[in-house]
């Protein structure tokens, strides 16, 4: 079996990382919503954005992909 990675699934499995990782940091900004005594800081709520960045960039590494698969 040949194992040959394109820069479009690089890029997509590191949109999936960042996509993982905005979830969880969305998952630990909306604590306060459960738990009003507990306080976040704003920031929170921007690395809560990184979600959809993390999409963003597996789309983009699906375009390159279906780009590298298509070309001959």
């Amino acid at each position: 079996m040949t194992s040959t990675r394109t820069a479009g699934d690089r890029v997509l499995r590191a949109g999936i990382v960042v996509t993982v990782v905005g979830l969880a940091f969305t998952l630990i900004a909306l604590i306060p919503l459960v738990a009003p005594s507990v306080s976040m800081p704003s920031a929170m709520w921007f690395l809560s954005m990184l979600t959809g960045v993390g999409l963003i960039i597996v789309f983009v590494g699906l375009a390159l992909g279906s780009r590298s698969r298509r070309a001959p």
